[in-house]
């Protein structure tokens, strides 16, 4: 049977693992993990008239609205090969970005990571983040050899100004009414995986190789 070609969005409440689970299947099937925020700024860089729309949003700490955030995804995702496959992680967000998407390149995979609230502030709450290379790391889970201390570049480690818990819960709040309806909208159209992340890392990698594995994805 011929592999299937993944054509993935990746999504899941603060603290699900996105980036990490995400950069481990774009290597295991050498195909490009795709950030939203990295498809903003590079539209913003080229200074283009949606770039200019998108900075003031940025600039003015509001959230950009479904048509311009849309209209720079479109822009910059043209600009990419995606015949041979990616993994989107931070878009689509809702229902009528996900019709957006599916517009441009039909997505045959979408990769919901769950975890409870409870399991997301606290890993929130404990992350510690380097100030200088931006690694990330746990007081519990996955402590620096040497405490406050990056164990990649030796740089300060700080907690973030958002991983507090009224903040996480806040963020939480707007990913149960925005984007966590998307699993609904995945599953009718038959291409929803849904896994549980609050497996470590390593767990959650395997779960996911061996239940792509039977829906034809290989890797």
């Amino acid at each position: 049977m011929r592999k299937k070609t993944v054509r993935a969005v990746l999504f899941g409440p603060q603290g699900c693992g996105k980036g990490t689970q995400g950069q481990l299947l774009a290597d295991r099937f050498d195909i490009p993990l795709i950030g939203a925020g990295d498809l903003f700024r590079a539209e913003i860089s080229a200074r283009t008239q949606l770039g200019k729309l998108v900075k003031q949003y940025v600039e003015s700490g509001k959230l950009a609205p479904d048509e311009l955030v849309n209209a720079v995804i479109t822009s910059q995702l043209k600009k990419h090969d995606l015949s041979r496959g990616f993994i989107l992680d931070g878009y689509p967000r809702n229902i009528e970005q996900a019709n957006s998407m599916d517009r441009l390149s039909k997505i045959n995979l979408a990769i919901y990571l769950k975890i409870p609230d409870v399991e997301a502030v606290r890993r929130l709450a404990g992350r510690r983040q380097c100030t200088h290379c931006k690694s990330n790391f746990h007081v519990t889970d996955a402590p620096p050899v040497k405490p406050g201390v990056c164990a990649v570049c030796g740089g300060p480690l700080k907690k973030r100004a958002d991983d507090v818990e009224d903040v996480i819960r806040q963020r939480l709040a707007a990913f149960h009414f925005m984007t966590e309806p998307m699993a609904s909208y995945y599953r009718q159209q038959g291409v929803l995986l849904q896994i549980n992340a609050e497996q470590s890392i390593q767990y959650v990698f395997a779960d996911l190789v061996k239940k792509l594995a039977r829906l034809g994805f290989g890797g």
